[in-house]
């Protein structure tokens, strides 16, 4: 069963109800407190770090955007604030797959195979057909492979801008990873876990910096919730890094 998205709201109430024990006990920590553990602690560390908060993305950027006044002034261009990191730039020039195609249309078997001068349906199986198949596939992609044009570039998440460091003839396809959706971010159970565990611990911090009593004369145990909060933290950081630092590794010709 997929989890259902939660809005900033929804998330709030769940965490709100690990934090009262389902309303059993008294809301101490605003809401505006655990909106801001959420946009400004846990959503960045897990945006940056979390393997699954990103996803790749392909970005189009035309060739006149290197036309206008602020890059030729500055050498940069605005990215969108989603997009973490960059793994390739890629340049589109005539000689690229783009015209390669229309060499090769779509070098299926049809137009691929059964069209060569000594190749038949007739004579041929669809076992061969296969293989044949196979071959011209992989020859595609060296032809792939060597007709990209990669850009050295410089980027900065922090105020997402690009700087190109090579020069460029025709328009660019950026190969990053980008932001998943909020909602989606927020449905996920390590980042609920994540965002309790820093209001627990800010709730002690409260707790401890000054007196509380509940009615009854029951009172908080301060250090109890932060010693709580801090080993979740640990704990999902922990796991984190090790889902993003897998030794597991796929070479790649580009």
């Amino acid at each position: 069963m997929i989890p259902r998205a939660y809005t900033i709201q929804e998330l709030i109430d769940v965490v709100q109800g690990e934090l009262t024990v389902s309303g059993a006990l008294p809301r101490l920590l605003p809401d505006l407190e655990v909106r801001r553990i959420v946009e400004n602690k846990a959503a960045p560390f897990f945006y940056q770090h979390y393997l699954y908060a990103v996803q790749k993305m392909y970005y189009h950027v035309s060739h006149k955007a290197f036309k206008t006044d602020e890059y030729t002034k500055y050498r940069y261009i605005q990215l969108p604030c989603e997009i973490q990191t960059i793994s390739w730039i890629y340049e589109v020039r005539n000689t690229n797959l783009f015209s390669i195609g229309i060499n090769a249309p779509n070098l299926s078997i049809n137009m691929g195979v059964t069209n060569q001068p000594y190749l038949s349906s007739y004579v041929t199986t669809i076992g061969e057909l296969g293989v044949y198949k196979t071959i011209l596939d992989s020859f595609s992609d060296m032809l792939n492979q060597m007709s990209k044009y990669t850009v050295k570039f410089n980027y900065n998440q922090m105020n997402n801008r690009l700087n190109i460091l090579t020069a460029l003839e025709g328009d660019l396809v950026l190969e990053a990873y980008a932001n998943v959706q909020e909602e989606g971010l927020y449905s996920d159970p390590m980042f609920i876990t994540y965002v309790t565990a820093h209001c627990k611990r800010q709730l002690g911090n409260m707790m401890t910096r000054y007196n509380f009593q509940l009615p009854g004369g029951v009172q908080y145990n301060g250090e109890s919730l932060i010693s709580e909060g801090n080993d979740d933290i640990s704990k999902i950081e922990e796991e984190i890094k090790y889902k993003g630092n897998s030794s597991f590794m796929v070479m790649v010709k580009r």
